[in-house]
């Protein structure tokens, strides 16, 4: 200002351009249901609606599946055409019976992904995901910012609080207990490798 002998400001905005990857897990645990809508229709849902806020705000959306036979990627781009190229590239998708291999998936988007990208893994974790979704998420860390929203049974919750009257209810509180403990476990595991989880 005392250079050029007027007042000047700069004015400062958020930056935009930014790549995000929906990861969207197709396999046998997305089949939960809470209500009248399994896990898969959620994450679908959250999806679609995420996207038109990014696109909306100036950032690229991508979608990769995995956990079925034939996972579709679509790159991420910016076009207000992008919410349609979901929809049609997810309509016919339902979850299989098949197991999620995360470290499969991860290392087909690593492959795939030339810019550092917010990649958003959607699924529902489980104590027995230790051997891939660990080494998938170090991988991915790499080179991206990973966040990894995990769908959790609303039954869990239920069992938790129902009353202890015999036996079998007491086994059923202590197993539900066990597998919220270790799932609590894996994601403190997580989160100290780098990994943002919403849960």
């Amino acid at each position: 200002s005392s250079r050029m002998g007027r007042l000047i400001s700069r004015e400062y905005q958020d930056e935009r351009d930014q790549q995000i990857l929906f990861l969207l897990d197709c396999g046998s645990r997305m089949r939960e249901r809470d209500g009248e809508l399994s896990h898969f229709d959620h994450t679908l849902n959250a999806i679609l609606l995420l996207s038109y806020v990014a696109l909306g705000q100036g950032d690229a959306v991508g979608l990769s599946t995995f956990g079925h036979v034939s996972p579709r990627f679509l790159p991420p781009r910016k076009s207000v055409a992008t919410v349609n190229r979901l929809l049609n590239a997810v309509y016919d998708l339902e979850p299989t019976l098949q197991v999620p291999d995360y470290l499969v998936a991860a290392e087909g988007v690593q492959k795939r992904l030339t810019k550092r990208t917010l990649i958003i893994l959607l699924t529902n974790v489980r104590d027995e995901d230790d051997d891939t979704l660990g080494p998938a998420m170090r991988l991915l860390r790499r080179r991206h910012a990973v966040t990894l929203a995990s769908l959790k049974e609303a039954v869990l919750d239920e069992l938790v609080e129902a009353p202890v009257v015999d036996f079998d209810a007491a086994l059923t509180r202590a197993a539900s207990l066990e597998y919220l403990h270790s799932r609590r476990r894996q994601a403190a595991m997580l989160r100290h490798g780098g990994v943002q989880i919403v849960d």
